[in-house]
């Protein structure tokens, strides 16, 4: 007996939890659903938890051409120790007892990571070398080197110490952007280590996370309410000029 394929066109905003990978998300709401097509818009790390924007049918076709592609994250950093994924799943390789003050941290941030700087990917990634992803490079020890590549920081911002050794913060940016490299390149620039032990994406593009959706409850949702709660083909791309034609076709 033949799937009745569904034909959906829409985004879906999803709140990804944390311990999933964003194929993994992609994959079981495409066998959910069985949907034909589907693509996410900017990954997450499986630890990184948050707005994952999923493209639907037809959307998927809007996704190269997406423009407002500034995203926002919150994430905390543990002072004190670097990890050779730069979170807190990777082994520790180097301690420090130094831990920065508020000042410094904002001083060296307004000196060193607002506006178009330069980062190198870290090690434990998806970029791929020579046709192979970093992170499994990494895994079996193989040396190599990634280069780096410009990226933009519009803002940038302690907004808590939460205890000696941890502080949180916010930082909306441009594609590409690596926040446990941020985190790591901010501790280096002080003097210290840390790495981070939480982050959390709110906003992507024009999606955000006061109206993402929890992947459990959208399971549970029957198959012929999906389209109810897509939004439009056009969502992403709203900040395009309108043209329209007048005249017989």
């Amino acid at each position: 007996m033949k799937k009745n394929i569904s034909y959906e066109n829409g985004w879906l905003n999803i709140n990804k939890n944390v311990g999933f990978s964003s194929a993994k998300i992609v994959g079981k709401i495409k066998k959910r659903f069985s949907l034909k097509k589907i693509g996410h818009l900017g990954t997450l790390d499986p630890q990184a938890e948050g707005v994952l924007p999923l493209a639907i049918g037809e959307a998927t076709k809007t996704i190269k051409f997406i423009s407002n592609k500034v995203k926002t994250y919150k994430f905390i950093v543990k002072w004190g120790e670097e990890t050779e994924t730069f979170d807190h799943e990777g082994a520790v390789t180097r301690n420090s007892p130094y831990i920065p003050k508020e000042k410094e941290i904002k001083e060296t941030i307004n000196k060193y990571f607002i506006g178009n700087i330069f980062q190198k990917p870290p090690k434990f990634s998806a970029v791929k070398i020579n046709g192979e992803r970093a992170y499994n490079l990494a895994r079996r020890k193989i040396k190599f080197e990634i280069q780096e590549k410009k990226i933009v920081i519009y803002h940038f911002k302690l907004l808590n110490t939460l205890n000696e050794s941890h502080s949180e913060f916010e930082v909306k940016c441009g594609p590409g952007t690596y926040v446990r490299t941020l985190a790591n390149d901010l501790a280096i620039k002080i003097g210290t280590f840390a790495h981070t032990s939480k982050i959390a994406r709110i906003e992507d593009c024009f999606f955000n996370i006061d109206k993402a959706l929890d992947l459990e409850m959208l399971m549970s949702i029957g198959n012929n309410k999906l389209n109810k709660i897509l939004y439009p083909v056009d969502y992403a791309v709203k900040n395009f000029r309108e043209l329209y034609l007048e005249g017989k076709y």
